[in-house]
């Protein structure tokens, strides 16, 4: 059979018909993948941009926050230093007298014109406003303050408060019972009369004792038929006293030729009274030292006499080296006494007297306090003492007369002329 040769071939289809379709196509998917690629580096971008500006935020916000902890801290700081500064004010000034003016109440701390005295409970010590208050509390026979120094920044952003309690140390630890201790020999030449309304003992000998022949030398101690006794020997000046010695009759209120005071050494009864050695109580405890031989040695008084140191001073300690000769003055009362006066109680301000050497009395002079004397003592004047004598000598009275009135009250009274110390364990920050 044959196949006719007009039959027509399926036309041939050739490569060129349909490469366009397929390039456009390509170029379509090529474009698309590139547009895909630059929005994912954009999403990324984006995204890259918001952590980092997070995580700047947060930083910033962090350094911020430690920044203002640091101020703070620092702050508060500067301000407890403050507080801290103002308290050692405080001690400082209160070290060195509580009335330093005389009005009978205690000083503020801070002296805004440099006088000496203290005018205001209140400056500015570094970057801070402090109010230092000083308060007595009283117990018993001991009385101590609390000192509260309370600082404020300038921009009251921090308050700081620090407290503390100063005592004094007891300047005479074992006060006397009787108002005339010697450890050598008594002559009274003069008329004397020696009073202890406390107690039934005047005179301490380790020596002779002679009261001479004077129609006025006597002693007194307190009368047993006082409608009060024996309680009222408790109250300074409390008991009426009845005489018990005089030119004729020596009372069992005398004890003379004592053995054990006549062995001690004078430093030996100082320690006896004063709990340490005269070199130890002369730097730890005296706030005045006048030393005329060696000025350079004197303390608390530039003027270094007895007339300018001495004389007229009130609760003070006061050490004079060397011989001395006094004549007249007041001492241990704020006011001056002369003839038969007495000091007003107000006024009472009791000193301890140490004298590293002998000494003479002339005049009239008046003691409240403590006087006692390392060496020998003589008295040719009118000499009156409130409180308590003791000498590490003899005592001898030429002429005139020597009047000396035992007073625990005034003796214990004493006891604020320490120095004044921080008590341990008082302070706190809250």
């Amino acid at each position: 059979m044959c196949l006719s040769s007009n039959t027509t071939k399926p036309p041939f289809k050739t490569n060129n018909s349909v490469a366009p379709n397929i390039r456009y196509k390509t170029d379509i998917r090529i474009r698309s993948r590139q547009k895909q690629t630059g929005m994912a580096v954009l999403t990324i971008s984006i995204i890259l941009l918001v952590l980092v500006t997070l995580v700047s935020l947060y930083l910033s916000r962090t350094i911020l926050f430690e920044q203002k902890m640091v101020n703070n801290d620092f702050q508060s700081k500067t301000t407890f230093e403050s507080a801290e500064a103002g308290l050692a004010i405080a001690l400082e000034y209160l070290a060195n007298g509580l009335d330093r003016d005389n009005d009978g109440v205690i000083d503020p701390v801070f002296d805004s014109d440099n006088d000496g005295l203290g005018d205001s409970n209140s400056g500015v010590v570094g970057q801070a406003n402090v109010l230092v208050t000083v308060a007595e509390v009283t117990a018993g026979d001991i009385t101590s303050l609390t000192v509260v120094s309370q600082a404020a920044s300038l921009d009251d952003a921090s308050v700081k408060t620090v407290t503390t309690t100063m005592q004094s140390l007891d300047p005479l630890p074992n006060h006397p019972d009787n108002p005339l201790t010697t450890r050598g020999s008594l002559d009274v030449n003069g008329s004397a009369t020696v009073h202890n309304p406390e107690g039934h003992s005047t005179i301490w000998s380790g020596g002779d004792i002679d009261i001479g022949s004077n129609n006025s030398t006597a002693t007194f101690i307190a009368d047993p038929t006082d409608p009060n006794y024996p309680g009222c020997m408790d109250i300074p000046r409390g008991c009426n006293e009845i005489q018990t010695s005089n030119k004729e009759v020596v009372g069992l209120d005398i004890l003379e030729h004592d053995s054990d005071l006549i062995n001690l050494t004078p430093e030996g009864i100082f320690e006896n009274f004063f709990g340490m050695s005269p070199t130890a109580y002369k730097e730890i405890m005296a706030s005045v030292v006048v030393d005329p031989a060696s000025p350079g040695d004197s303390v608390g008084c530039a003027a270094n006499t007895y007339d300018a140191c001495v004389g007229g001073s009130t609760n003070e300690v006061v050490w004079y080296q060397g011989d001395l000769e006094i004549d007249g003055g007041t001492v241990g009362c704020r006011s001056a006494v002369s003839g038969s006066n007495v000091c007003p109680n107000n006024d009472e301000a009791p000193t301890i007297l140490i004298i590293d050497g002998d000494v003479t009395f002339k005049g009239n002079p008046h003691f409240y306090g403590v006087v006692f004397i390392m060496g020998d003592a003589s008295a040719s004047g009118n000499s009156t003492f409130h409180g308590a004598v003791i000498t590490g000598g003899s005592l001898s009275t030429t002429s005139g007369s020597l009047d000396i009135h035992f007073n625990t009250g005034l003796l214990k009274k004493t006891r604020e002329n320490g120095p004044r110390t921080v008590a341990s364990g008082s302070w706190h920050d809250f």
